[in-house]
């Protein structure tokens, strides 16, 4: 009876949805990383999570900056007008762990710059696309109106007939 209740107890955790917060971040790696050395400084990323369970996750991809972004490094100021994007959703043990992991991306040269959210587990994917749909003009295709057509003016007699046909 003791065995069928620790079975009947792991079922139940398996099952209970997990209550671990779940965050995700968002950088720019600095543009001059090799691509060759890209996969490791992506693995240095999420190394600095701990051992946070990662969800999901997007690969760096190069891209072009809205805007010039600088930094002191060194004694110098560098700008940046491209940098490497990529994006880690995580599960962290413990909320309180949070602000170190943001400290350690923040003092990471290769990190440009970084943003730590609060974030759901499910992975949102895109809404389908809506369909207009409609019983009255079943059958019927809708006309693709000529240049001749949308140019003219439009008595009031047809007006009214085009809206009495769409109402029904």
């Amino acid at each position: 009876m003791a065995e069928m209740s620790q079975a009947e107890e792991a079922s139940t955790q398996a099952t209970a949805p997990d209550s671990r917060p779940v965050y995700e971040v968002g950088f720019h790696l600095v543009p001059s990383i090799p691509e060759d050395a890209l996969a490791g400084a992506f693995d240095k990323v999420k190394a600095m999570l701990g051992g946070a369970e990662v969800i999901a996750e997007g690969f760096p991809a190069k891209m072009t900056l809205a805007y010039a972004i600088e930094r002191a490094a060194q004694g110098k100021r560098e700008k940046f007008t491209s940098a490497y994007f990529g994006w880690v959703r995580f599960a962290a043990e413990e909320a309180s762990a949070i602000p170190a992991i943001e400290a350690a991306l923040r003092a990471e040269p290769s990190v440009l710059r970084c943003l730590l959210i609060h974030s759901t587990r499910e992975i949102e994917t895109k809404a389908p696309r809506a369909v207009f749909s409609s019983d009255r003009l079943e059958g019927e295709t809708i006309k693709k109106m000529t240049e001749a057509e949308s140019k003219g003016e439009v008595s009031e007699a047809q007006l009214e007939k085009s809206i009495e046909a769409l109402t029904g």
